[in-house]
């Protein structure tokens, strides 16, 4: 699950019902750390280029601003991957992330 869907749920959380001081704290630190606002449709972008979901998350939390560093959280893929596909994620990412 991306920081942002972390956000959106604790959010709807605390607009809806009462909430424990931890609730606040944990989307507190949350906030700070989305760097992707729509982190949903972003992961799908991806896992249709061929990553697997958790490799998707991990790329829309951190959003790397290398192929570099993208290349380190490509572990749980399996496989290595070509030029062309790390330029089209860094594309993708570059589009949504906000450093």
């Amino acid at each position: 699950m991306t920081y942002s869907e972390v956000v959106e749920i604790l959010r709807k959380l605390m607009e809806s019902k009462e909430f424990s001081h931890m609730v606040s704290r944990v989307y507190e630190y949350a906030s700070k750390m989305v760097k992707c606002v729509d982190g949903a449709k972003v992961v799908e972008e991806l896992v249709k280029l061929g990553l697997k979901e958790i490799t998707a998350v991990m790329l829309v939390n951190n959003c790397p601003n290398s192929v570099d560093e993208i290349l380190t959280l490509l572990n749980f893929e399996g496989r290595t991957s070509e030029q062309e596909e790390l330029n089209k994620i860094s594309e993708i990412l570059k589009s949504c992330c906000t450093h």
